[in-house]
């Protein structure tokens, strides 16, 4: 599986108890769509194994996974502090208006003025709304993705976002 392949969903945190169940944060929005995966892969150390979920629950923003063959801790310690990811044609068809996150990583970021702010290169997650890391030469500037009031426009044909934000909000 190569790297536009893949689209991350989650993240292995730790062991939950010794069966072999894993503590997992999901990145999908919202937390319930990462149950419609039933075939997920892991990527340890840049290798994907890939697994089918047995069993799962959820607490919040925690999931608790049984895959198929991890039957004890020692197995499940080994996936700790791994990517979890699917394969792009497993993620539900969307509109034509609408992206995902992994589809606008990489793409210039620009004020409405015209002034490049640089790259998107993640998301974090804050609880009230996304926030864009963007790379510039020698700085890492943290920018809201809020619709309409920050984030003007997404132009996916010329990998461009428009934002209104100005360095001393």
């Amino acid at each position: 599986m190569n790297d536009q392949q893949k689209v991350v969903i989650g993240y292995v945190l730790s062991p939950h108890g010794i069966k072999g169940w894993l503590k997992v944060i999901s990145y999908t929005d919202p937390i319930a769509n990462f149950f419609s995966y039933k075939k997920i892969f892991i990527n340890k150390d840049n290798e994907y194994y890939p697994y089918v979920i047995d069993d799962s629950t959820s607490s919040g923003k925690t999931i608790r996974l049984k895959l198929s063959g991890i039957d004890n801790r020692n197995q499940s310690e080994k996936l700790a502090k791994c990517e979890i990811v699917v394969n792009r044609e497993d993620l539900p068809e969307i509109s034509s208006e609408s992206y995902y996150w992994a589809d606008i990583i990489g793409f210039d970021v620009k004020s409405k003025d015209n002034i490049n702010y640089g790259i998107l290169d993640s998301f974090m997650e804050t609880g009230s709304n996304d926030v864009m890391v963007v790379i510039g030469n020698s700085y890492r500037k943290l920018i809201p993705f809020i619709n309409n009031e920050v984030v003007k426009s997404v132009d996916i044909e010329n990998k461009v976002i428009i934002v209104d934000w100005n360095d001393e909000e």
